[in-house]
Order: C-alpha cells, then sequence, then structure tokens
C-alpha cells in the first residue's frame, strides 16, 4: 500500500540563496500590490455601474483588500528578518508530500516519523 506523508523541505542560507529568497519576496510583494490595484480598479468599476448593493460590495473587497494588505506586511517582514539571518543557518521553506510504501509488519513511529530534506544553493544535500 502507497500513503503519503509531509515531509519538511529546509534551506541552508547561504549568500546566494539569500539573494534568491530577497527576488522571491519581492516578486511576491509586487504581484499581491498589483493585485491590490486590481481589486480597487474593479470595486470603483462596479460601485459605478450601481447595479448591485454597494454596501456588500465595499464589505467584499473590503476582505479582499485586506487580505493582500495582510500578506504584502508578512512578505516585507519576512524580507527584513531575511538579512538578520546567519550563513549557514537552516530555515523551514516548506513541505512537501512524500509517497511512502508501507507493507505488514512495518514501525509505524518509522515510517510515519518527521522526514526532511535539506537544500543548500537548490542542491539537495541531506534526506533523513
Amino acid at each position: 500500500m502507497k500513503i503519503f506523508r509531509k515531509t519538511t523541505v529546509k534551506q541552508v542560507i547561504t549568500e546566494e540563496s539569500r539573494e534568491s529568497l530577497k527576488r522571491q519576496f519581492q516578486r511576491k510583494i509586487g504581484q499581491s500590490k498589483k493585485e491590490l490595484e486590481q481589486l480597487q480598479f474593479e470595486k470603483k468599476k462596479l460601485i459605478h455601474q450601481q447595479r448591485f448593493n454597494q454596501t456588500k460590495i465595499e464589505e467584499r473587497f473590503t476582505r479582499e483588500e485586506h487580505k493582500r494588505n495582510k500578506r504584502i506586511e508578512w512578505l516585507s517582514n519576512q524580507l527584513e528578518r531575511l538579512d538578520q539571518v546567519p550563513i549557514g543557518s537552516e530555515i523551514i521553506e516548506g513541505e512537501v508530500d512524500e509517497l511512502v510504501d508501507v507493507e505488514i509488519g512495518d514501525d509505524w513511529d518509522q515510517v510515519a516519523g518527521k522526514r526532511s530534506i535539506t537544500i543548500k544553493d537548490g542542491k539537495i544535500i541531506d534526506i533523513n
């Protein structure tokens, strides 16, 4: 039988990976700002059409704008904190699903236990 389990992906911080992460954060901030501008444009357009309940339009768009603003704030915070992370330290980049074969008699703690993949400059350097 095959099952999925979560595997943590860690990244060793180097100058190269730090710069790459900075570019990713900046790109995501820019994308979120564009989404925010688009939302504001769409809101104005719908309000001027006056075909829909303006209060509901305001509420809906305000919620979506708030989400984008929170995301921009979080990404900006991560970008600032990135400079404080020492070279050589590991950060958790995320999780991936891993497909695992299980058989009758397998040790469940070993099968379901925490696994991780460590990456340095885009290359896998450790799986445990």
